[in-house]
């Protein structure tokens, strides 16, 4: 029996996949539970067809994360600070802050994807920003006092 997992299942597949099991494990363990449905040639086709879509959104998206990290490439940020004596700051200079710099810069990234210590004096640092996976970029950050 033909069937097309709707869900991934532990030893057998994943979402998707198109598999030729035997047929009391298909009709009585896998359609019954929502797990699975029974492959047509159409629905193959849609498949096939969904599959082709996101491979492409994938790499639209991957370019597009590209071309952002060479963008971002060895680029300087500057995030103001009140500074008290010895250029200490009040509190401290987050990923928050980094991303809200960012995004005056017309640059919007989440602040989870930017790898940062806090930074409580002023001064220059390295922060990685995670774009995707396997695309990082590093960026410098300058905490000037306000």
């Amino acid at each position: 029996m033909r069937v097309i997992l709707l869900q991934d299942v532990k030893g057998t597949g994943k979402t998707g996949d198109v598999l030729e099991v035997k047929d009391g494990y298909g009709r009585n363990y896998l359609i019954p539970r929502g797990l699975a449905s029974e492959a047509t040639v159409a629905k193959e086709r849609e498949i096939a067809d969904q599959k082709a879509r996101d491979k492409k959104r994938i790499e639209k998206e991957r370019a597009q994360m590209t071309e952002l990290a060479a963008t971002l490439k060895d680029r300087v940020v500057e995030v103001t600070a009140r500074v008290g004596e010895g250029g200490r700051l009040f509190g401290a200079v987050t990923n928050a802050d980094v991303a809200k710099a960012l995004e005056s810069m017309g640059v919007k990234i989440d602040r989870k994807k930017i790898s940062l210590d806090p930074l409580k004096h002023m001064g220059q640092t390295t922060a990685r920003i995670h774009l995707y996976p396997g695309i990082e970029t590093d960026i410098t950050v300058q905490v000037v006092a306000e």
